[in-house]
C-alpha cells in the first residue's frame, strides 16, 4: 500500500490533549466515570509512527494500545522505535479505517487527530460509524477537526497557495512553491489597512512558521473539509454518540459556568448546550475543534459540581510573586507563561502554593483543597490553561533518584539521534548536542551518580566540573519529566 503519506513524512509527536487520563477526567467533570487508566483499551486513527500512542503505552503496562494508520512508512518506522524501547503493550497496524474491525464496545480511549476534516465524507462517516460501534459503555472518543467559521479565512489562504502550486507534483518543490507564494502576498497586504487583508496576513504568517510536512498534508493536501461543530454532533448521534465537552480548557469553562454570552445568546439558543457553543463557534471565530464523545443514554451533567473534582488531580507550575505591588492580604502567583494570578483566599492561595512547590507532579485536588471555593478556584486554573487536569499524576518529581531512570522511548530516541525525545508528562523536549543524548540514553536505572559522572568524563563535555554538570542536567531532566521519580 503506497499513498501520499509515503511521499512526505508527516511531522508526528505527543499530544498531552489526548492522554486518557486527561479525557478520563473532563469526562469525570461532565459527569461521566471513565475507564481507570492502568487497565484501558486505547485506539488511535491516524496513529502514524505511534509515538502518542507509546509515550501512553509506557505509562500504563497493564493497558492495551493499538494504532492504525494508512502510511506504511510511518507505521514500519514506529515499530522500530517501539522495539527499540520495549514497549510491548502497543499494536501499530497499517490499514485503511474503512477495513479496521475490532469486537464491539472493545475500546475504552479511541483518539482520531488530524483525520476527519481531511477525509473523503465516506471516511468521516465510517469513522464516525467505528467509534459508535467499538466505544466502551463508558468509553471516550476524541474527533478534532477544522471548523467554521474561522476556516472560512484558512480557506482563502488555501485557494491562493492551490493556485501558485497548480502542475506540481513534486512534494518538496510544491512546498517551496507554496512558501513563495505565502511570502510574497503577506508582503503585499502587510501595508495595507483593510481589516480583510491584515487578517489574511495574519494567517499566512502564521501559516509560514508550520513545518514542510504539516504544510503538505494538512494545507495542500487534496481534502479540506472544515465543519460545522453543530453538523459533527448530528452525525455523531446518528451513530449512538452523544457530545461530552470540548478538549479545549477554554470550552470546558463555557461548559461548566454560564457566562454573560449564555444569558445574551438564549433567543438564539434556547438554553440548548449544542446551539449556544455552535453559537459560540461563530461569535469567535473558531479555527479548530477537538470534540468529545461517549456512548448515548445515560444523562449528562455539564454544570459545574465540586464533587466531581474528587478523585483527580492538578499539575501546575505556579511562583509566589513578592512585589510592592501586592496588596496587603493579597497573594499572587507567577504562572509558565509569564502571567500571573492573585487571589485573597487563603485556601487558594495555600493550594496554588503546595501546586507550585510539587510541580512537576501533580496533586490530589482532594489533599489541597476541600471546600468548593478553593474546587471551583482551581479549576478555574485549569480552564485558564494554566494547569493540566488529570485522573492521576504522572511518575515524576523534581528529585532523579540515586540510579536516574529516564524514560524507556526517551532513552530510545535519543539512541536513535532525534532531536525531540518524550517525557512521562507525555510532552515533547528538544534536546541539544550528542552529549546530551549521549547522557539520556545512559538513565537506564543501573548507574548511580559517581558512575555517571565516570561516564560523562570520558566524553567530550570535559572532566573540571563534570559532576556539577550532570546534578544540573538530572535537576532539569526531572523538571521536564524525562526522569521517573523513585517516590512515585
Amino acid at each position: 500500500m503506497s499513498n501520499v503519506y509515503d511521499e512526505q513524512d508527516y511531522p508526528y509527536a505527543v499530544r498531552h490533549w489526548t492522554h486518557p487520563t486527561q479525557l478520563g477526567a473532563l469526562a469525570q467533570l461532565m459527569g461521566r466515570a471513565a475507564a481507570p487508566f492502568q487497565s484501558c483499551n486505547v485506539l488511535e486513527i491516524g496513529a502514524g509512527d505511534g509515538v502518542n500512542l507509546a509515550s501512553m503505552a509506557i505509562g500504563a503496562p497493564r493497558a492495551q494500545f493499538v494504532g492504525v494508520d494508512l502510511s506504511e512508512r510511518a507505521v514500519a518506522a514506529g515499530r522500530e522505535l517501539i522495539a527499540a524501547a520495549g514497549v510491548a503493550n502497543l499494536r501499530l497496524e497499517c490499514a485503511d479505517l474503512r477495513d479496521f474491525d475490532a469486537p464491539a464496545g472493545s475500546f475504552d480511549y479511541i483518539v482520531a487527530h488530524g483525520v476527519y476534516a481531511w477525509a473523503p465524507k465516506d471516511v468521516q462517516d465510517a469513522l464516525l460509524a467505528l467509534c459508535g460501534r467499538l466505544l466502551s459503555p463508558r468509553g471516550v472518543a476524541m474527533i478534532s477537526y477544522n471548523a467554521l467559521p474561522g476556516c472560512r479565512l484558512r480557506q482563502g489562504v488555501r485557494d491562493l497557495l492551490l493556485a501558485a502550486v497548480a502542475g506540481v507534483e513534486e512534494p518538496e518543490r510544491k512546498i517551496a512553491a507554496a512558501r513563495a507564494a505565502a511570502g510574497f502576498y503577506a508582503e503585499q497586504w502587510s501595508a495595507s489597512d483593510n481589516a480583510f487583508r491584515k487578517a489574511l496576513e495574519m494567517e499566512t504568517r502564521d501559516w509560514l512558521g508550520r513545518p514542510d510536512g504539516l504544510i503538505f498534508h494538512d494545507e495542500l493536501g487534496a481534502i479540506y473539509d472544515p465543519q460545522l461543530f453543530s453538523d459533527v454532533v448530528r452525525k455523531a448521534r446518528a451513530q449512538g454518540l452523544d457530545y461530552l465537552c470540548d478538549n479545549d480548557p477554554s470550552l470546558v469553562e463555557h461548559a461548566l459556568w454560564e457566562s454573560e454570552l449564555w444569558s445574551k445568546s438564549l433567543p438564539l439558543t434556547g438554553g440548548d448546550q449544542i446551539a449556544y457553543e455552535q453559537t459560540l463557534d461563530f461569535v469567535e471565530t473558531r479555527f479548530f475543534r477537538r470534540s468529545l464523545f461517549c456512548r448515548a443514554g445515560a444523562p449528562l451533567e455539564r454544570r459545574f459540581s465540586p464533587e466531581r473534582l474528587s478523585g483527580l488531580c492538578l499539575e501546575a507550575p505556579l511562583e509566589p510573586f513578592e512585589d510592592a505591588s501586592v496588596g496587603e492580604g493579597e497573594f499572587a502567583f507567577k504562572t509558565a507563561g509569564r502571567g500571573e494570578v492573585s487571589t485573597r483566599d487563603p485556601a487558594f492561595a495555600a493550594a496554588m502554593r503546595r501546586l507550585g512547590e510539587a510541580y512537576p507532579r501533580a496533586l490530589a485536588i482532594d489533599e489541597i483543597a476541600a471546600k468548593a471555593p478553593a474546587r471551583a478556584a482551581l479549576l478555574r486554573l485549569y480552564a485558564g490553561n494554566m494547569a493540566r487536569l488529570a485522573t492521576e499524576p504522572f511518575p515524576v518529581g523534581r528529585d532523579a533518584g540515586e540510579t536516574p531512570f529516564a524514560n524507556p522511548l526517551a532513552r530510545a530516541q535519543a539512541r536513535l539521534g532525534l532531536g525531540s525525545v518524550t517525557s512521562y508528562r507525555h510532552s515533547q523536549v528538544s534536546l541539544e548536542g550528542d552529549d546530551t543524548r549521549h547522557f539520556l540514553a545512559l538513565l537506564d536505572g543501573t548507574r548511580t551518580i559517581d558512575a555517571l559522572v565516570d561516564a560523562m568524563s570520558g566524553s567530550a563535555s570535559g572532566t573540571g566540573d563534570t559532576r556539577a554538570k550532570v546534578e544540573a542536567a538530572l535537576a532539569t531532566f526531572a523538571l521536564w519529566g524525562l526522569t521517573r521519580s523513585p517516590a512515585a
